[in-house]
C-alpha cells in the first residue's frame, strides 16, 4: 500500500519492498551494524557513539572525534532534557527541545569544522530513536520539496530542524496505521524499529542525495 510522505511530495509505491531490501543483511545497507551498534546500556552519550555516523556514511575522522567530544556536555544536557514521547506523540514545545539539541552547531566555535547536521543526527538519534530524527543529503532533498519545508531563506540548525521535526511529526501521524504495520514487518525480520527510524528509511530509499 503506497504511503504519502513529505507533505505529499513523495509517494512511497511499495514500502514494503523498500523496507526488506534495507533490512537484508546481505544489501549493503546500515542495517543492523548502526542500530544494533552496542556502546552502553543507557541514554547516555559515550565517546563510542561519536563514531556510530560512520556506520551511516558519515565519516567521522580524528578533527570530528575530538569536535564533537567538546559538544558531549551539550548534547548530553539536550539528551536529557529531552520529553518521554516519540516524536509522533509531541508537542511543540518538545520539538524545540529536540531543535535545541542542534544549537551548537549555529555557534561559531563550532560551525565549519566539519560536524554539521548529517553527523550530529547521528549520533543523537541511536539514543533517542523514537524522537530525534536523522538527516542527511536526501532527507533535505525529499523535505525541502516545493510544498514540504520551506527552504527560503537562511535558517539556523535550529530553526531547520524545528520545521523539518515538524513536518516528521505531521507524515507519522497520517501515516500511523501504516508505519505501524511496518514495524510489525521489521519484527518478523527480527528488526526493532521504531516508526521514526522507518520513517527515515522510506525516505532515504526513495529520494536522490542532494
Amino acid at each position: 500500500m503506497p504511503i504519502s510522505l513529505c507533505a505529499g511530495t513523495l509517494v512511497v509505491e511499495d514500502p514494503d519492498e523498500l523496507l526488506l531490501t534495507y533490512l537484508d543483511p546481505a544489501g549493503g545497507y546500515a542495517y543492523p551494524a548502526y542500530d544494533t551498534l552496542v556502546t552502553n546500556s543507557s541514554t547516555a552519550l559515550v565517546d563510542g557513539d561519536l563514531l556510530a555516523p560512520s556506520l551511516l556514511g558519515a565519516h567521522v575522522d580524528l578533527a570530528r572525534f575530538e569536535l564533537l567530544r567538546t559538544m558531549l556536555p551539550d548534547l548530553s544536557a539536550g539528551l536529557s532534557g529531552l520529553p518521554p514521547t516519540s516524536l509522533a506523540d509531541t508537542d511543540d514545545a518538545g520539538i524545540a527541545l529536540v531543535a535545541q539539541c542542534f544549537a551548537d552547531l549555529d555557534h561559531p566555535r563550532y560551525s565549519g569544522h566539519g560536524v554539521r547536521g548529517t553527523i550530529l543526527s547521528k549520533v543523537l538519534h541511536r539514543k533517542r530513536p523514537d524522537l530525534v530524527p536523522l538527516y542527511d543529503s536526501r532527507i533535505w532533498t525529499a523535505y525541502t520539496a516545493p510544498g514540504a519545508v520551506a527552504r527560503a531563506g537562511k535558517r539556523s540548525w535550529v530553526d531547520f530542524m524545528t520545521l523539518l521535526c515538524a513536518q516528521m511529526r505531521a507524515d507519522l501521524q497520517a501515516e500511523s496505521a501504516e508505519l505501524s504495520r511496518l514495524v510489525d514487518v521489521a519484527a518478523d525480520q527480527g528488526a526493532n524499529l521504531t516508526t521514526l527510524r522507518l520513517l527515515d528509511i522510506l525516505v532515504w530509499m526513495s529520494s536522490e542525495p542532494h
